[in-house]
């Protein structure tokens, strides 16, 4: 996980975390909603659609103790099981797209990942650090507890959820 840095001037971020499962099930667990429905926000669950190919929608609704938070975007890139890009777009990210680029790579002990979130204001970099790091500690524990992710394809599904 990333350690809270100086925010000032910068419009992106970067996070960085080794988790302890397959390059296939973490790909896997950012493309199959059910999955992500259970890591994708930084505290309590969310509500995911994914039509995961390029030009498919997302729409995440983070819902925690009295609070629903609505984002959406497009997907970019789609490279099973190494990358994906999508667009960002919610309530703190201004009306401009901001891009989220997922890329994973295996490791001897499980896959290291590297999400980079650009064109962010630069007074939103700090919280979505914090909120990603969250995140991503989030989705490691959902593939340490077992998801069974091993009877889904790294390859999303034809014509969206």
């Amino acid at each position: 996980m990333t350690e809270p840095q100086n925010t000032e001037g910068r419009t992106s971020l970067r996070v960085e975390r080794l988790i302890p499962a397959s390059i296939d099930d973490v790909f896997a667990a950012w493309i199959d909603p059910r999955i992500m429905a259970r890591w994708l926000s930084p505290t309590g669950h969310a509500e995911v659609e994914a039509d995961v190919r390029v030009g498919g929608r997302l729409n995440v609704v983070m819902v925690g103790e009295d609070i629903r938070i609505k984002h959406t975007g497009e997907y970019l890139i789609v490279e099973p099981p190494r990358r994906l890009s999508f667009t960002w777009i919610s309530p703190y990210t201004g009306s401009d797209a901001s891009i989220v680029t997922v890329s994973l790579r295996p490791q001897d002990l499980g896959t290291y990942l590297v999400l980079e979130h650009e064109r962010l204001p630069q007074e939103t970099v700090g919280s979505h650090e914090g909120g990603w790091g969250s995140i991503i500690e989030r989705l490691a524990e959902v593939l340490a507890a077992g998801t069974p992710t091993s009877n889904l394809t790294t390859k999303p599904p034809e014509g969206g959820p």
